[in-house]
């Protein structure tokens, strides 16, 4: 299926051809490599990123140690600590020990929540929901906020249910319908700081399906995930906008409890130089060269490099009058 021209990527020819190759050996300087390349040339990144020992890049994204951001041991704590998710995030991001991870995880804590399911997110995704939150701004097919069920007095203690059409990625689609769950909407009950961890959507579709796991037999923590992609976190950067700039009355709930980064300008351009500007070179006897572009996998742990090389703030905390508006931001890269 082909993916519509807003999302389309450069193939390996077109990159090959667009000018001279950047060699990279030393895994430590992807991050600044990247960002300093310059027009006219692209980077060659000799052997897979993938640590060793996962056999191949499918294994890394499901069963390599993800970055677990703090979350405190109930709401009685939370409040105490008066820390906002994004706090949390900061403070875990900026300690990373290395940058081979496949995504990040929070877990839901409160007494009163069920599901405590860890819930992972991969910056890959963060910035595909961005892109996708981006072209229904510019191409007036915008994610579609259809109902929001807040009426009773439970969903301040349980989070708000809301339906959401989200546009697909893929020329001749239907839009995703689907429905949020445990979404915060009232920043001021203190139950806000649990119910943001235990977000979740009923969203359907192969990829999200299929992306189960059994973990290892010694292994002590379940095998019971919840992954989330980007249209669900699509749905909630929609969900951020609309309460920043299209109601009359602004709420900041969503952004202020939003268990979701936001990629930063910085953040942006970068990934757009993975998609457009980075080849790998596998060693192989064989075929000494061949190349092929960075697989999901690769992506992310070249996205986990630049928050270890910049930090948190810089990398996934967008600012007014820092970063350009969302409907600004230039997604084409044919």
């Amino acid at each position: 299926m082909t993916k519509k021209t807003y999302f389309q990527e450069p193939t390996l020819a077109s990159i090959v051809n667009s000018g001279e190759p950047l060699i990279v050996n030393d895994v430590s300087q992807i991050a600044s490599t990247l960002l300093e390349l310059r027009d006219g040339h692209y980077v060659v990144i000799e052997g897979n990123l993938v640590p060793d020992s996962y056999p191949n890049s499918r294994k890394f994204l499901k069963h390599a140690p993800f970055v677990q951001v703090k979350h405190p041991d109930s709401i009685d704590e939370a409040v105490e600590m008066m820390q906002l998710p994004w706090q949390y995030r900061k403070v875990t991001f900026d300690r990373l020990p290395h940058f081979y991870f496949p995504g990040y995880s929070v877990k839901p804590y409160a007494q009163f929540q069920d599901d405590k399911r860890e819930r992972r997110v991969r910056l890959v995704e963060l910035c595909e929901a961005l892109r996708i939150l981006s072209y229904g701004l510019q191409q007036g097919s915008d994610i579609k906020i259809e109902r929001i069920y807040a009426e009773s007095k439970r969903a301040s203690k349980d989070g708000a249910t809301i339906a959401v059409s989200v546009p697909s990625r893929t020329d001749g689609q239907p839009r995703y319908r689907f429905k949020m769950t445990s979404v915060v909407l009232d920043a001021n009950d203190p139950s806000a700081h649990a119910v943001a961890n235990g977000f979740h959507t009923d969203i359907s579709f192969p990829a999200k399906r299929w992306f189960f796991r059994y973990n290892y037999y010694d292994v002590k923590e379940d095998s019971n995930v919840v992954n989330i992609f980007a249209p669900e976190i699509a749905a909630y950067f929609k969900l951020i906008y609309r309460g920043l700039h299209e109601l009359d009355k602004p709420n900041q709930a969503p952004l202020a409890m939003s268990i979701f980064g936001i990629p930063t300008r910085l953040t942006t351009d970068y990934y757009k130089k993975l998609l457009s500007k980075v080849v790998v070179r596998d060693s192989k006897p064989d075929k000494p060269d061949k190349k092929r572009k960075p697989n999901k996998a690769e992506q992310e742990i070249m996205l986990w490099a630049l928050v270890k090389e910049k930090g948190y703030m810089n990398t996934l905390f967008r600012r007014k009058k820092i970063d350009e508006n969302l409907k600004d931001i230039e997604w084409k890269i044919v």
